[in-house]
């Protein structure tokens, strides 16, 4: 099946020009949309599934993923080609065009940590619905944090911010930090300050700011497992309130069968 696919591709992106021209490149990246748009179940799903997408073409993530590394082969040697197409293709709108430009850039290793951030936060204050929020720290703000922990102190400030979406990629940046390698005592450091942003957000009822919080315990669960641990024990001596209890019972799922049974006899339960 992956292979139809790549040959599919090639075959669709077999006029891009050798000379770039970002115009023309956005173009058939679109026209290849257009042939790689499922619009029976998986559009319908998409519709549901990713609300405030806006335009939604119905092109499955393998498809996109595929489209853009067919196009990075092509002008990997052009740094700011790349960057170009990426932009152009964004400011297309759709759920698609700001995928494969995430994608795009994500698969563009030459890209700096400082330039991922800048684009990171150039896109945030237009993304519109999950899928973009978690692509965008994916390929940009949370690769940006795993290369420089500089970045944590500006996230910290993206708690308390009125967009659904800053707030969401606050915690979901920190998600990549299991790309890191940086020392015990940095990392520690960093994980501690994601469950302080964390216990922060654990009376948000934005159910998506909800699931962005389970997430990120879940993922210094798995980094520092008795700081996470002693941090959950923590919250459940402190009466959460019953936003915050759901979100904290959703992430004891991690836990070891004692551990969890443990924190749900401290909640009570």
């Amino acid at each position: 099946m992956m292979s139809e696919l790549k040959e599919l591709v090639k075959e669709l992106l077999a006029n891009l020009p050798a000379e770039p021209d970002v115009g023309m490149v956005v173009d058939l990246v679109t026209e290849a949309f257009e042939r790689l748009a499922d619009r029976g179940e998986y559009y319908e799903a998409m519709q549901t599934v990713v609300p405030g997408a806006g335009a939604i073409y119905g092109v499955r993530v393998p498809s996109l993923r595929e489209l853009a590394k067919g196009v990075l082969r092509v002008y990997k040697q052009d740094h700011e080609t790349l960057k170009a197409i990426a932009l152009a293709s964004w400011e297309q709108g759709s759920r698609e065009h700001e995928l494969f430009g995430l994608f795009l850039l994500g698969y563009a290793k030459k890209l700096r940590s400082a330039e991922r951030w800048e684009l990171g936060e150039r896109f945030l204050p237009q993304v519109s619905h999950w899928e973009a929020c978690d692509q965008l720290c994916a390929a940009l703000l949370g690769d940006a944090l795993a290369q420089d922990a500089s970045y944590m102190g500006l996230l910290e400030g993206w708690v308390e911010d009125e967009n659904l979406w800053v707030r969401r990629a606050a915690l979901v940046a920190t998600v990549y930090l299991r790309r890191a390698k940086f020392s015990p005592e940095v990392a520690l450091d960093l994980d501690q300050r994601t469950l302080a942003m964390c216990a922060r957000l654990l009376d948000d009822r934005e159910r998506y700011i909800r699931k962005a919080v389970d997430w990120a315990i879940r993922e210094v669960i798995g980094r520092h497992y008795a700081t996470a641990l002693e941090w959950m024990m923590t919250q459940a001596a402190g009466a959460p309130s019953s936003t915050a209890l759901s979100t904290l019972k959703l992430a004891s799922k991690k836990l070891s069968d004692a551990d969890r049974a443990a924190f749900l006899a401290a909640l009570g339960d």
